[in-house]
C-alpha cells in the first residue's frame, strides 16, 4: 500500500470514529492525507455528529485541533468531543458523545419553569422555553427563540442581539407588544387580564418577513414559509 494512502486510516463503531495516523509522517504531509481521507469518504458520514479518537501518535493540542478543522473542512462530520486513546469502548463513546450534545443543549438554549406575573422580568441570552404563562406586565427578553408552552399575554422580544432569523412561538400567542430584532413591534390594541384559560389554545409563531412582523398558525405551510 503506498505510504501516503495508508498516513490515515479510519474505524468507526455507532458512536464514534478512530483516526490511526502514521506516526513518520511530517505533520503538514499528515494533515493533507488527513483532508484527501476525510473528502474522499465524506459520503459515508452524512452530517454525523461523532466522537473522535487519534491514534498512532503523540499531538500537541495545536496539533489536534488543526487536525480536526482539517476534518470539519473536508467532510460533513460535526466533531462532538475527543475520546482518550485508552477509553475507545462503544459504551464509552456513547456515554462520553451524550455527555457533550446535552453540554452544548444547555449552552445553545435553556428552560424556565413556571409563570411570570405582572412586574416580573426574564431576560435570556440563549433561546428560551417557558413552561408555563406570560402575564400581562411581565416582560421576557431572549438573544435567540422564545417559545411559551403556555399563553403568552405579555411583552415579549426575540433576537435581541439582532438576529431576525430568530421566532417567537407559544400555544396562545396574545402579546401585548411584541418584536423581533430590528422589526417594527406589533402592539395588541387590548391587554388581557382575565385568567388565561379564557383564551383558546391555538398555537401560533411570529416571524419576520421582508423587514415585516408576521403571526400565523403554526401549521406546515407556515413552517415552510417561516424556512424560505
Amino acid at each position: 500500500m503506498d505510504h501516503k494512502q495508508s498516513a490515515v486510516i479510519l474505524k468507526s463503531n455507532p458512536y464514534g470514529l478512530i483516526v490511526n495516523l502514521s506516526p513518520d509522517l511530517p505533520f503538514e504531509e499528515l494533515l493533507t492525507a488527513a483532508g484527501e481521507k476525510f473528502r474522499v469518504s465524506a459520503g459515508f458520514f452524512k452530517n454525523a455528529r461523532l466522537a473522535l479518537t487519534f491514534r498512532g501518535r503523540d499531538l500537541t493540542r495545536e496539533q489536534e485541533a488543526a487536525l480536526v478543522d482539517t476534518i470539519v473542512q473536508n467532510s460533513s462530520i460535526q466533531v462532538v468531543c475527543i475520546v482518550d486513546e485508552e477509553k475507545e469502548t462503544a459504551e464509552y463513546y456513547r456515554r462520553a458523545l451524550t455527555h457533550a450534545l446535552e453540554k452544548k443543549k444547555e449552552e445553545d438554549g435553556h428552560f424556565y419553569r413556571g409563570t411570570l406575573h405582572r412586574g416580573e422580568s426574564l431576560e435570556s441570552e440563549t433561546s428560551l422555553v417557558i413552561l408555563g404563562d406570560i402575564n400581562p406586565g411581565a416582560q421576557v427578553t431572549s438573544k435567540g427563540n422564545l417559545v411559551v408552552l403556555g399563553c403568552c399575554m405579555g411583552s415579549v422580544y426575540a433576537g435581541a442581539g439582532g438576529d431576525e432569523n430568530c421566532f417567537i412561538a407559544a400555544l396562545t400567542l396574545k402579546p401585548s407588544l411584541l418584536k423581533i430584532a430590528g422589526a417594527a413591534p406589533m402592539r395588541s390594541a387590548i391587554v388581557k387580564t382575565k385568567d388565561p384559560g379564557d383564551y383558546p389554545v391555538e398555537p401560533e409563531m411570529a416571524f419576520v418577513k421582508d423587514g415585516h412582523l408576521l403571526i400565523n398558525s403554526i401549521t406546515k405551510e407556515t413552517l415552510c414559509e417561516y424556512l424560505a
